[in-house]
């Protein structure tokens, strides 16, 4: 039994020392390799050969011994569609990976508007990996010919992908209603209930919002004590149920009084008078 043991034990140490042994040879070989290569670049380059034909020799020498981009690898993109960073990428499938420029992909990521942070990574012989943050969409700020995501910093993102943020994004409307959308969506957040209901947002005259809502009523508000104002309506809806009464307009731009408008059915009324 003890034999045994002994046994098992050597023959799976010797099992561990021949799997190293054949890991290190592979990295020993892809130094050698890599070192061979290298030494004809810079005999070339001592030579002063300074020629269209000695970079195709060195770059197919280094393709055809699989020093070429065969995967590639992307990290963090949940909503950007990753063809764009294909895109960049495929710019370099018939160059050998030591020629990749990685300062120039990593800034034609950055100027993908879906991305926040982004890096860049080789992993020879034949990877590259590419790790992504996104920005956070807030809101779809709609102009007369096309709708953009934009962000609460008021960036606009414009790689479309509006689709999947149409029915959870509320719409905003007017000049810089961008920069100016996130102090505002801050403030409706004190009752999501209500905020649930929201589905546009005009800024008006750059200098309020008019906030309309699902259930056909807009609510004007000021242009200062933006907060108290919302807080006078989120307190009218939970006593009174406002968003349901059928009115069509609450103003509160004077902080001194409420105005409201109801709709008015004029086919019902003359239905009445001829009864």
């Amino acid at each position: 039994m003890l034999i045994s043991k002994f046994f098992i034990s050597d023959f799976s140490n010797r099992k561990k020392n021949r799997s190293f042994s054949e890991n290190s040879f592979n990295k020993i070989k892809l130094v050698i390799v890599c070192v061979f290569l290298f030494s004809i670049f810079l005999i070339y380059e001592s030579n002063k050969v300074n020629n269209s034909s000695k970079f195709e020799f060195l770059n197919k020498l280094l393709m055809n011994n699989g020093f070429i981009i065969k995967n590639i690898e992307i990290k963090g993109a949940n909503r950007l569609n990753k063809k764009y960073i294909l895109k960049i990428i495929n710019a370099y499938k018939n160059v050998n990976i030591f020629s990749l420029n990685l300062e120039k992909i990593h800034q034609d990521i950055k100027k993908i508007t879906w991305i926040k942070e982004g890096s860049v990574k080789i992993v020879y012989p034949d990877t590259i990996k590419i790790f992504l943050t996104e920005k956070e969409p807030i809101a779809i700020l709609q102009n007369k010919d096309k709708n953009n995501l934009i962000t609460k910093d008021g960036e606009i993102i414009f790689e479309k992908n509006i689709n999947n943020f149409k029915y959870s994004l509320p719409i905003i409307i007017g000049k810089n209603a961008n920069l100016n959308i996130y102090s505002i969506l801050e403030i409706l957040k004190i009752n999501k209930d209500v905020a649930d209901n929201i589905w546009s947002l005009t800024f008006v005259n750059e200098r309020r919002w008019d906030i309309h809502f699902n259930q056909g009523l807009t609510i004007r508000l000021p242009s200062k004590n933006v907060q108290q104002a919302w807080v006078k309506f989120v307190s009218l809806h939970e006593n009174f149920n406002i968003l349901n009464l059928g009115l069509t307009e609450i103003d509160l731009r004077n902080s001194n009084q409420i105005l409201g408008k109801i709709s008015v059915d004029k086919k019902l009324i003359f239905k009445k008078k001829n009864l």
